[in-house]
């Protein structure tokens, strides 16, 4: 072999390639009529019905958490913030739970200013609320504190006018006294009325000015302080009720009396003329005959 065969090296047998694998077409199927259609196709070459545009993943994402932000944000100023957002909500506020919010249909926050100016004006706490009369502009309520709910002579005589539209105080009044005007406090709604320590004083007196002037004190008994009546009228105060007694034959009577005191001092006592309860049965049945 010659020394040119012997450096001559053979050439390498070019490698075949092989063919490359078309990917499958990307498809999908037509909303209109089922058939299955190139991906990107805008129309369907089968029934020519336009494709629903499909909607970024992106722009679904943000969306998405535009609308949890909203949500959260609501949920806070609605329950958790601490002050009160810097708009009007356009679903309205959360009411007060207590018997007030709900009558007035009033929030905490708006319950505590009525409080507070009722607590000036010397009505508090308050026990019963109840609406009287209502317009577009204002509404009328009955409120009872703790004094006044046990008296039956001054039931709803506390009335308040409020605001419909920023619920404020605009008056308040007891007995037809005005006690608050324009903003500001007039005077003391228990100027207008004896408070229990003071109804127990006179309850007391009364006890021993009728006691003195009865010829057997010893049988008297009387109603229950809910039978008592009490008209206060500046340092004038009448006390009106009833009572029993047996006479000289044990036959029960019943007398009405009226005290009055002047400056916490007595001033007279005057019994009527004794009523026999057997005197009142017999007319009762012979009215019924």
């Amino acid at each position: 072999m010659s020394e040119k065969e012997k450096t001559e090296k053979p050439e390498k047998a070019k490698k075949e390639k092989k063919p490359k694998k078309e990917k499958a077409a990307k498809t999908k199927v037509c909303p209109s009529c089922k058939a299955e259609i190139p991906k990107k196709s805008k129309m369907c070459p089968r029934c020519a019905a336009k494709q629903p545009k499909k909607f970024p993943v992106v722009i679904a994402a943000v969306l998405a958490a535009v609308l949890l932000l909203a949500g959260l944000s609501v949920s806070v100023f609605m329950f958790h913030f601490p002050i009160d957002p810097p708009f009007e909500l356009p679903f309205g506020k959360a009411l007060s739970e207590t018997e007030l919010g709900q009558t007035m249909e009033v929030t905490s926050k708006q319950e505590e200013a009525i409080l507070a100016i009722f607590e000036q004006c010397g009505i508090y706490p308050v026990r019963e609320v109840k609406r009287l009369v209502s317009d577009d502009e204002s509404a009328t309520y009955a409120v009872n504190d703790a004094e006044t709910v046990h008296f039956s002579d001054t039931k709803d005589a506390i009335v308040v006018e409020l605001n419909n539209k920023d619920k404020t105080v605009q008056s308040i009044d007891f007995q037809k006294h005005a006690v608050y005007r324009n903003g500001a406090v007039v005077a003391q709604a228990t100027d207008f009325y004896l408070g229990s320590a003071q109804r127990d004083h006179y309850l007391s007196m009364c006890l021993t000015a009728v006691n003195a002037r009865l010829p057997l004190p010893e049988t008297a008994s009387y109603p229950a302080k809910s039978g008592w009546n009490y008209t206060s009228d500046g340092d004038k105060v009448t006390v009106e009720s009833t009572v029993t007694t047996k006479d000289a034959n044990g036959t029960p009577v019943t007398q009405a009396f009226t005290v009055e005191f002047e400056e916490g001092k007595l001033v007279s006592a005057t019994i009527a003329a004794p009523v026999s309860q057997e005197t009142d049965s017999a007319a009762g049945e012979t009215g019924n005959n």
